[in-house]
C-alpha cells in the first residue's frame, strides 16, 4: 500500500476538501518485517503472535501484525512506524492537505501477559482528545497502532483490535480498510470476508489483514 501512497494521499484530500476527517491508522508490516530480518533478528511466534530473539520448538505461524517483544525489536519498530507516518503527513502536505503525526497519547494498554509476550499489550483505554484537537486545528490525524502502560512504556499492540477500539471510541459515519490483498481476510482460516464484527475483532486471536484503516468523521460539531 505504500508503494501507492500518492493515489492514497490524492484520496485522503479530495474528501478533506468535501468536508470530511478521516483519522488513519497505519502499520508498518513489510517494511518492518525487512528491516528487523535485515538485523539478524530471527521471528518466531508463540500462539500466533511474533516472538522476537527467541527459539521455540514449534513451527512459526504466519500472522498479519507484528507482535514485538524485546527491547531491541521495538526500538526498530517505533523507527519504522514514524518514518511511515511521516511519509504518510508530507504525503498529504504536498497536496495542501494538514495532517498531524500522533504517535502516541491515544492508546493505554496494560501486558498482554509479560512473562509470556514481553512487550505486547492489552488495550484497556482509549483517549480521543489527541484526535480532536488536530481535528479542531484543521488537519487529519495519522496514527500509528503504538501504545503505552500506565507507567509510560511502549507497547506494541495488533493494529486490527487497536482500530476496532478506536472505531467504539469514535463512532465514525464509516470505516474502510485498505489492504494489498483486495478485500479483508481471515487471519487463520483465510478465508474473504463479506461482514466484520468490532467486538469480534477487539477480542479475537485471529486478526484479519490490513495495512491501513480509515475513519470517517464530520467536522466537530456538526
Amino acid at each position: 500500500m505504500l508503494e501507492e501512497l500518492d493515489e492514497l494521499a490524492l484520496s485522503l484530500s479530495f474528501l478533506y476538501r468535501v468536508g470530511l476527517y478521516p483519522v488513519i491508522l497505519h502499520g508498518a508490516g513489510p517494511q518492518l518485517n525487512d528491516i528487523i530480518e535485515g538485523e539478524g533478528v530471527v521471528p518466531d511466534y508463540i500462539d500466533g503472535i511474533r516472538v522476537t530473539g527467541k527459539l521455540y520448538p514449534f513451527p512459526s505461524v504466519s500472522v498479519t501484525d507484528f507482535q514485538i517483544t524485546d527491547a531491541k525489536t521495538l526500538q526498530i519498530a517505533r523507527r519504522v512506524f514514524l518514518e511511515e507516518n511521516l511519509r504518510i503527513v508530507s504525503a498529504l502536505e504536498k497536496l495542501g492537505t494538514r495532517a498531524r503525526p500522533i504517535t502516541s497519547g491515544v492508546f493505554t494498554a496494560d501486558y498482554l501477559d509479560k512473562d509470556k509476550y514481553g512487550l505486547v499489550g492489552k488495550i484497556t483505554k482509549v483517549d480521543k482528545r489527541p484526535l480532536e484537537a488536530s481535528i479542531r486545528a484543521g488537519a487529519l490525524p495519522i496514527l500509528t497502532s503504538l501504545a503505552e502502560s500506565p507507567e509510560g512504556q511502549i507497547l506494541n499492540v495488533n493494529a486490527d483490535i487497536a482500530a476496532g477500539e478506536l472505531a467504539k471510541e469514535l463512532e465514525p459515519l464509516k470505516i474502510v480498510y485498505l489492504n494489498e490483498k483486495g478485500g479483508l481476510f481471515h487471519g487463520v482460516s483465510g478465508a474473504k470476508l463479506d461482514v466484520i464484527n468490532l467486538d469480534e475483532v477487539v477480542h479475537s486471536t485471529c486478526p484479519v489483514l490490513m495495512s491501513y484503516i480509515l475513519m470517517m468523521l464530520r467536522p466537530l460539531g456538526i
